[in-house]
This record gives structure tokens, sequence and C-alpha cells, in this order.
């Protein structure tokens, strides 16, 4: 898991890029650069275009983000999966943060180890 937080030139929002599976200790990781910040933040952005899996410890911790930012803070997942954004309007997080949908071709996609053609060959 490969973990870029970049910093805008006012300060005022924070990027953080992601990639590989997603779990605690990289949030812990995230929630300790985004505590670095000694400027207040307008925007987090965490761009999920390079997360392949997320463990199920990534929704409390993005909730725990909410709640520690400021209020008038926004905070923004982008690049989301179909099935990642599903997962987390199903958490009830699209009611607390923007969930920005990836638009690159072939992104939810199955692999072609998980086709049902495949399942039927196994058999």
């Amino acid at each position: 898991m490969a973990i870029k937080i970049t910093l805008s030139d006012d300060g005022s929002v924070i990027n953080i890029i992601l990639s590989g599976i997603l779990g605690i200790d990289q949030m812990m990781k995230i929630q300790d650069g985004i505590a670095k910040v000694s400027t207040p933040l307008k925007v987090i952005r965490i761009d999920l275009k390079e997360v392949m899996q997320i463990d199920s410890s990534v929704f409390s911790s993005l909730m725990l983000i909410y709640f520690e930012k400021n209020s008038s803070t926004k905070l923004e997942l982008t690049n989301c999966s179909r099935a990642m954004a599903h997962q987390f309007s199903l958490a009830g997080l699209d009611r607390l943060m923007t969930i920005g949908l990836d638009s690159s071709p072939g992104r939810d996609k199955p692999r072609e180890s998980n086709t049902i053609k495949d399942i039927k060959n196994f058999r």
C-alpha cells in the first residue's frame, strides 16, 4: 500500500492518493498526516483510483476522520469503483461525504479469473 499526501500551496486542501489494499494501518497513517496539518483545512480529498481492496475497518476510520474534522471542512472520496461506492453508500457514508466515481474505462469489469466461464470450467 502506497500513500502519497500533498498539501495545496495555501494549506487549505490535503490530497491523499492511495494504492493497493487499504486497511487499518494505512488509515492510521492518513489520520496522522491530517492531524499534522496546522492550517484549517477546507477539503480532505482521498483518491481511491489505485485501491484494489478495502478492509472493513476503513468505514469506521472514515467516519472518525469525518467527525474529527472541522465542521467547515469537506471530505471527498474520489475515483471510487462502483463496487466501493456501493459499499460506502450501504454504510451511509454517502450522507457524510462526497463520493466520486472513477470514469476510467474497464475499472469495474470483472477480472478474467472471476468470470462465469472460468467457474463453469472449474467444476
